[in-house]
């Protein structure tokens, strides 16, 4: 089984990914970590993506395509999670191909739809504790600490990160409205994106995401 999470920043793409990896035994890759994970090897090949990630230049999809395969020849577990990948329809159109040498497909792509005042109070209103990185949210009368600027934990002080901010989200929204537009299009046309609620409780949010993928499991035992 082959999964693709869509989702805009603060959607809780990375609450549910650790969910369904846990439950459903997912290889669970996010193209950031494999990029990080490369450039920290000593070998030549570490040291050319510590040099193409300290430049600051747009990573080309060959590189990320290179990367996904030598982490994919190393792994037993082949039913991948793919986390905030691909980003645009070449991407998608390689991936398939890719998966296709294989005899394999991409089963499911989740868009965790959230309107985007929701996603503005949970980020703006997110507050991180310096000593022990506990997170709350200000905006948020559930998860506001019990003294302002306080962590409950360990009475460490809390901060904002200096990204999580209207005007910063305002770019990293529109960045995804952008880059994402074309793939819900392209993924609707195939019959495999299930668009789920994600304005809600995140257990809430997790069994819908398990129900419809054991729904598609039995019919397509129905069809056997």
């Amino acid at each position: 089984m082959n999964i693709i999470l869509l989702a805009p920043p603060a959607a809780g793409k990375g609450t549910q990914a650790e969910l369904l990896e846990n439950k459903y035994h997912l290889n669970h890759i996010s193209t950031g970590e494999l990029l990080r994970k490369s450039a920290s090897r000593e070998d030549d090949y570490g040291k050319k993506m510590r040099s193409l990630l300290e430049s600051g230049e747009l990573i080309s999809d060959d590189i990320i395509f290179e990367v996904l395969n030598k982490h994919l020849e190393t792994c037993e577990n082949q039913n991948l999670l793919l986390d905030g990948f691909p980003r645009n329809i070449y991407q998608a159109e390689r991936l398939e191909e890719m998966l296709k040498e294989n005899n394999d497909k991409i089963d499911f792509v989740f868009l965790l739809d959230v309107p985007k005042e929701t996603l503005k109070k949970r980020i703006t209103g997110r507050r991180i504790c310096e000593k022990c990185g506990s997170a709350y949210n200000v905006n948020i009368d559930s998860l506001k600490p019990k003294v302002d600027s306080i962590c409950d934990q360990c009475q460490g002080k809390l901060y904002q990160r200096n990204d999580d901010n209207e005007k910063s989200f305002e770019v990293r929204y529109q960045e995804y409205l952008d880059k994402t537009s074309a793939l819900i299009t392209y993924y609707q046309n195939k019959q495999i994106l299930y668009r789920i609620e994600s304005d809600k409780d995140k257990e809430e949010v997790f069994q819908e995401l398990c129900e419809r993928i054991e729904k598609r499991g039995r019919n397509d035992n129905d069809k056997k």
